[in-house]
């Protein structure tokens, strides 16, 4: 055509559609695919879906938090999300000590699925079943470094009691939050 968004002719996309049996102007859509990173994760699509709260997080005190137990069945309801892959999860923040980034009421959706970004937000869950929030910055001779949300602490960690740094991929209003899945109908 005189636009083309396929870079090859009619007639030779024309003849793929047909090989694999799609319909006309199906090269001509835009697709969503999932890719592979370096470690063989998946990487997130703008897909929209709901993800489950699985834990609260009591900020203040000692700034860590345990796992309520769900095993992402929504045991205290649901965020939507645009990025978060398939084993993603919501943490809701409860206190003030990682304000004004994090308001009490609010979730974080981690994503396992991820890769931890230097400077953005993670879960750190230790070996002895402790998690917290934090900024990270990275992880050095076997030892991970992080920042308070709030920015008034570095912390480190000896990696060797480090289960999982999982990056938080979006902050949600409480606003959003449901107990069940809405259901859409036409």
């Amino acid at each position: 055509g005189k636009n083309p968004t396929k870079n090859i002719g009619d007639e030779t996309a024309a003849k793929i559609e047909q090989a694999f049996n799609k319909p006309k102007g199906y090269l001509d859509q835009s697709v969503e695919h999932e890719s592979l990173t370096e470690n063989n994760k998946h990487t997130s699509t703008l897909s929209g879906r709901w993800v489950p709260v699985k834990s609260l997080s009591k900020m203040g005190l000692d700034g860590y938090f345990s796992d309520m137990g769900y095993d992402g069945n929504g045991g205290d309801g649901y965020v939507p999300s645009l990025t978060a892959g398939k084993h993603a999860y919501a943490v809701k923040g409860t206190g003030d000590s990682m304000y004004p980034v994090v308001r009490n009421g609010w979730f974080l959706v981690c994503d396992p699925d991820a890769e931890p970004q230097i400077t953005e937000f993670v879960e750190v869950q230790l070996k002895d079943g402790r998690r917290t929030i934090k900024e990270y910055i990275g992880v050095s001779g076997g030892v991970l470094h992080v920042l308070a949300v709030n920015g008034n602490e570095r912390i480190t960690f000896d990696m060797s009691d480090v289960v999982n740094i999982v990056p938080v991929v979006e902050i949600i209003p409480p606003s959003r939050h449901k107990l069940e899945i809405p259901l859409v109908c036409d």
